[in-house]
């Protein structure tokens, strides 16, 4: 016999590969050769950042998908059951973990995405947001199609292993449109912003907010009952070094919290190496709806993000 396949049997090889990418165990993942037949091991978790008046942001994700560099086959990991998480949970350091130990090709990919299982109308699957005791359900437009898609390379390097999180930056990503309900009830409506952050490449901020200074504007200990978050301020971190204004979009925005020692602290993990400018931000609501943001110091302070170290701004 010829050692040559023909056509037909190689269509029919072909078609057994597919079927038996199709039965591979839970982490296996099926798509196209972007490292040479190289392989690469991905840990992936998720963390979160506070939302306000929210205690609960709970999603069901389905799996997770890759798209390599250059087009071809994305590369696709189903979960066997749905692995619901409450986002909220993940703050301060925490992640939950949705990859461990994934093979993937080794290779460049340009863009990853969380895969949920939304309605036609765009109702999340066993997802929620819970606002004062009660549950509403999360809308993620176009969530059928493109799940919670992150564009933003990152590259898988062959026989490594590469551990990544995704951080919802929450507060930047629910809202409430107004006149927009389902059967009477408010709409939420969930457009992620997401970072993916190569933790080997990731640091730490952290510091203490001194009591004289959020005395300094009364927008920032209105409504606080004396524990647990802040509910006006934020400490608000720019990617950068720039003059902190509303019409910038925070990196993040972790809470401030008084601690069991009496101080008034933050700490976000999880941030890429790099420069930053951090200030207190502290918001109120005129009687017209409007929100004010005061910013303390108003110039701003400054901080160096050094991967796997905690750099320490003190307001």
């Amino acid at each position: 016999m010829s050692p040559v396949l023909s056509q037909t049997r190689f269509r029919q090889f072909l078609r057994l590969i597919a079927a038996t990418c199709l039965a591979l165990p839970l982490l296996t993942a099926c798509g196209s050769g972007t490292g040479g037949g190289s392989s690469a091991t991905m840990n992936l978790g998720v963390t979160d950042g506070p939302v306000d008046s929210a205690s609960a942001v709970v999603v069901s994700f389905t799996g997770v998908e890759l798209q390599p560099s250059g087009g071809g086959q994305s590369v696709t990991v189903n979960f066997g059951t749905p692995k619901t998480i409450d986002l909220l949970q993940q703050q301060n350091g925490n992640e939950a973990a949705l990859l461990t130990g994934a093979s993937v090709p080794a290779g460049n990919y340009d863009w990853i995405r969380l895969m949920v299982n939304v309605a036609a109308d765009g109702t999340a699957a066993n997802s929620y947001i819970e606002i004062n005791g009660a549950q509403y359900p999360l809308i993620i437009p176009s969530g059928a199609e493109t799940g919670l898609k992150l564009v933003q390379g990152f590259t898988m390097t062959a026989n490594q292993v590469a551990n990544f999180t995704i951080d919802f930056m929450l507060q930047q990503s629910i809202t409430a449109p107004p006149g927009q309900t389902s059967g009477g009830v408010q709409d939420y409506v969930l457009r992620p912003a997401l970072r993916l952050i190569d933790n080997v490449q990731a640091g730490t901020v952290s510091g203490t907010v001194a009591l004289s200074t959020l005395q300094s504007n009364s927008a920032c200990l209105s409504g606080y009952s004396g524990s647990g978050p802040l509910p006006n301020a934020h400490v608000y971190i720019f990617s950068g070094s720039v003059t902190p204004s509303s019409s910038l979009t925070p990196v993040v925005e972790p809470q401030i919290t008084l601690t069991s020692a009496g101080s008034y602290s933050y700490s976000q993990p999880f941030l890429l190496a790099g420069g930053y400018t951090l200030a207190v931000a502290c918001t109120s609501t005129s009687n017209t709806g409007t929100i004010s943001v005061a910013f303390l110091p108003a110039a701003g302070m400054t901080a160096t993000v050094t991967a796997d170290q905690t750099a320490t701004v003190n307001f």
